[in-house]
């Protein structure tokens, strides 16, 4: 039995991998038509309260890394207005980031997300889904907020460029830990914990992001 949930997760692992590998490809093939006019500016991004929103998290130690409030405005006319809520990675090469996302990917990076809206005289929990792996197919979290890991995604990055928020000289690569639908703008307060110690990442440059999903065709 332990063979076989070996080989299941080693198979899962790698459609995984195959799958982040293709998503790159297309988030270079999309740079390359359009680059984007405005670099990070990290005094702006640090100071910016507002969706897109990105911060410096670290990765490899267990623990609360991420608390923080933003507003939300209405999405953008290419967004959806279903929000992600997850963090990024900057590789030098499509290589680099490639292996990177499999590193990652194989980790899990178990942790609790908690998303609350708040508004005057109340707060309000705001339920969170993830991806099972399925196409199209979302589960929602436990009253906790777990979730088992992190998957492979994309976002509107036309908001990001908007923001100043797109670095050209890197591969980006965006990893989601939960998603919340139907997003009403308002003032927000998210907090993720990480469940365990992942020394692997010491070092690794990491920013959480939270920003909406591009529109479906």
């Amino acid at each position: 039995m332990t063979t076989i949930l070996r080989a299941t997760r080693s198979m899962l692992l790698s459609a995984a991998t195959l799958l982040a590998i293709a998503g790159l490809a297309a988030c270079g093939r999309e740079a390359d038509i359009a680059r984007p006019n405005l670099e990070v500016n990290k005094e702006n991004a640090a100071m910016r309260t507002e969706v897109p929103l990105t911060r410096p998290i670290a990765l490899d130690k267990a623990g609360e890394v991420v608390s923080v409030e933003f507003d939300l405005p209405p999405p953008g006319r290419n967004a959806s207005n279903m929000l992600m809520l997850g963090f990024r990675t900057g590789s030098p090469s499509s290589d680099a980031a490639i292996a990177l996302t499999s590193q990652l990917l194989e980790a899990d990076l178990p942790a609790k997300v908690r998303l609350l809206r708040v508004t005057e005289g109340s707060i309000a929990t705001v339920p969170l889904i993830r991806p099972t792996g399925g196409a199209g197919e979302w589960v929602a979290l436990p009253p906790d907020g777990s979730v088992p890991g992190v998957t492979v995604t994309s976002v509107d990055t036309s908001l990001l460029e908007e923001a100043g928020l797109l670095n050209s000289s890197h591969s980006e690569t965006y990893f989601q830990f939960a998603a919340a639908e139907k997003m009403v703008p308002g003032h927000y307060r998210l907090t993720v914990e990480l469940m365990g110690e992942n020394p692997e990442f010491q070092g690794q440059k990491a920013e959480l992001l939270v920003a909406y999903f591009k529109r479906g065709k």
